[in-house]
């Protein structure tokens, strides 16, 4: 029997003896280039490997990603610390979040970034991320540095560190110079020995408040900008500035700030990195965040509301804002295509266009309301020329679409959703990755088994698979990854628990150095449910591909059947796939009895490049 459907993607149908077939941390690839029906126009190839490239220091989840505009750097959240990452790929911290898990949304805008968490709006004006890092102490407002690992200390440097107090600014030397010794900081506290990073002061001026008016007299360096936070004696925690009123941009005049306050001329610091005050816009928080001809548009938790800030500008206007107003469910997620914000609710969606109305820039476009709502807020992602999520609409959910124009097209197949209905989905996270032109959409479902389920979508194929991380018991797990992005040439992928940033690479066979169990089972065998004998299947795997020492020096391949349809297993028979550069090697199994129903299953763990192109079975009927 030449070859016989063995190579393919997922498709387990509700029930087994209908479809039984897996395809876990393979992915499917189709050659253009062949004739239906003739051998490997279908391979499957192992999912890519997990690179650890750098490790955050407080090493919790990796909460989101994004490459900034010009692609010199990328911002991180983990736990509740923001990095900025360069070339290097070392972790530079530039501000602290009021949360610490979950995912949150990340977008900039070429002069600012934009994170949302949920209950808070934040805000980094992007400049070089780091002055100094060192290890030190704070009791009261003595910051002791006992170690420094690179750069200079200076005054009006913000410092950020486990413990460390928002907007804390170092004010005066003490016996340290730039190095080891002592330092005055803004605001009094206990932090015990930890590592600190601090930024460069932005600006250093000399200013007094009445009530929300700051007005400049003198500059000592650099240049104030709009929304950043201002720290000096007798200001308030957290002012930040609105606007600026009169005099030259960022330097000498007044400005608007966001606290009212009476503050005697003083030194003030300004901090690049701003949580933004309750009173700023119409609401406070943000669920999902994204830009649209450069304004930040963000939705209000649990309501239809969002809002869109000022251009070019980490500030909301109060009165920028507007509902979902298609049809009465919340609005759950937003997402930008085309310049058009798409605004996903509970049960329905619509879409809405930049007019340069005032004050809300937006306006609905008609025709663009469908009832079909997202089911999981971090399930968006873009994925070809538009995006993908799991829906949900009010007779149900867990069907995964793809938006086609304003209308969602079911891109699940009914084994997937087999795997969620009567599931938790509404906490799924999903990403999409590119490598050689295969355009993955993955997502996670932490709630789903007893360690999460990970499902990929190959949109270049249209075909599915699961990706899953092999624990050390060798059971799965949903794949390490929360979050991508793409720098560098390089796709990296933050874990969802311990801190690592890793890199996708198709080169890498095992996941951060664990084993990867990878697994092929394929359709039934069956001729009228009559009796088959079969007398011998080989599976045509790249040969020659063993490692030089070590495990995958012989590497194996692991085949065990079932005769009844999938219900029962035999024992594993292992077959050697061909040691290194042993190109004539062949997978074969012989003398493997009798069936009505057979279905054949083939397991890889060897760190090896394990391609299936093909597999051949010889069988006959038997007298029945």
């Amino acid at each position: 029997m030449p070859d016989f459907g063995f190579v393919g993607a997922a498709y387990e149908a509700p029930s087994i003896t209908q479809d039984a077939q897996e395809c876990i941390n393979f992915f499917p690839e189709i050659d253009p280039t062949k004739a239906q029906g003739e051998r490997g126009i279908v391979a499957l190839y192992p999912t890519p490997g997990l690179e650890t490239v750098a490790i955050f220091p407080n090493q919790e989840e990796v909460r989101g990603l994004r490459t900034l505009s010009g692609g010199q750097q990328v911002v991180a959240v983990c736990g509740d610390f923001v990095y900025v990452l360069e070339d290097d790929l070392t972790p530079k911290m530039v501000g602290q979040l009021n949360t610490a898990t979950g995912v949150v949304g990340i977008v900039d805008n070429g002069v600012n970034v934009y994170i949302v968490d949920g209950t808070y709006r934040y805000a980094w004006f992007i400049s070089s991320p780091s002055a100094a890092s060192f290890t030190g102490s704070i009791s009261g407002t003595t910051l002791t540095v006992s170690t420094m690992l690179s750069g200079t200390i200076a005054v009006g440097q913000a410092i950020f560190g486990s413990g460390v107090q928002q907007n804390t600014v170092i004010t005066a030397l003490g016996t340290g110079s730039g190095g080891t010794g002592t330092y005055t900081v803004s605001d009094s506290q206990t932090v015990a020995s930890t590592s600190i990073n601090s930024t460069a002061a932005p600006a250093i001026v000399t200013g007094s408040i009445s009530g929300t008016t700051l007005t400049v007299s003198a500059v000592t360096s650099g240049s104030l900008k709009i929304g950043q936070t201002i720290e000096g004696t007798g200001i308030t925690d957290g002012t930040i500035i609105v606007e600026q009123l009169t005099g030259t941009a960022g330097s000498i005049g007044t400005y608007t700030v966001s606290a009212s306050q009476t503050v005697s001329s003083t030194t003030i610091y300004a901090i690049n990195w701003t949580v933004l005050p309750a009173n700023d816009g119409p609401f406070e928080g943000g669920v999902t965040v994204d830009i649209s001809d450069n304004y930040f548009v963000y939705n209000k938790p649990d309501s239809q509301q969002w809002a869109a800030s000022d251009l070019l500008s980490p500030i909301t206007d109060p009165l920028s804002f507007a509902s979902k107003d298609g049809s009465p469910d919340d609005l759950v997620a937003i997402i930008v295509d085309r310049r058009e914000v798409y605004l996903l609710g509970e049960m329905s969606s619509e879409a809405w266009l930049d007019v340069g109305s005032v004050p809300f820039p937006f306006s609905r476009i008609q025709g663009s309301s469908t009832q079909q709502g997202i089911a999981a807020k971090f399930s968006c992602a873009r994925m070809g020329n538009s995006f993908a999520y799991v829906s949900k609409n009010n007779r149900g959910e867990a069907t995964i679409v793809r938006m086609n124009g304003y209308f969602p097209e079911r891109i699940s197949t009914h084994a997937v959703e087999n795997t969620l209905v009567g599931q938790n989905v509404s906490n799924a996270v999903a990403w999409t990755y590119q490598l050689n032109g295969h355009e993955t959409y993955v997502v996670s479902f932490p709630d789903i088994g007893e360690n999460g389920l990970t499902w990929a979508y190959d949109n270049t194929t249209g075909l599915w698979h699961k990706w899953l991380y092999t624990n050390d018991q060798g059971n799965y797990e949903r794949h390490r990854g929360n979050c991508c992005c793409f720098f560098n040439q390089q796709v990296l992928v933050g874990d969802y628990e311990n801190g690592k940033l890793y890199k996708l690479d198709l080169s890498q066979y095992t996941d951060d150095g664990q084993l990867v169990r990878r697994v092929r089972r394929c359709p039934h065998i069956t001729t009228d449910l009559q009796r088959q004998y079969f007398a011998e299947l080989q599976i045509q795997f790249q040969p020659g591909v063993g490692l030089s020492t070590g495990q995958g020096e012989n590497p194996q391949a692991m085949l065990r059947f079932s005769s009844d349809g999938g219900f029962t297993w035999s024992n594993e028979n292992w077959v050697s796939i061909g040691v290194q550069g042993n190109y004539y090697a062949r997978a074969i199994w012989r003398r493997l009895g009798w069936a009505r129903d057979r279905i054949f299953e083939v397991v890889i763990t060897d760190p090896i490049k394990a391609v299936i192109v093909s597999a051949n079975l010889k069988a006959e009927a038997g007298d029945n």
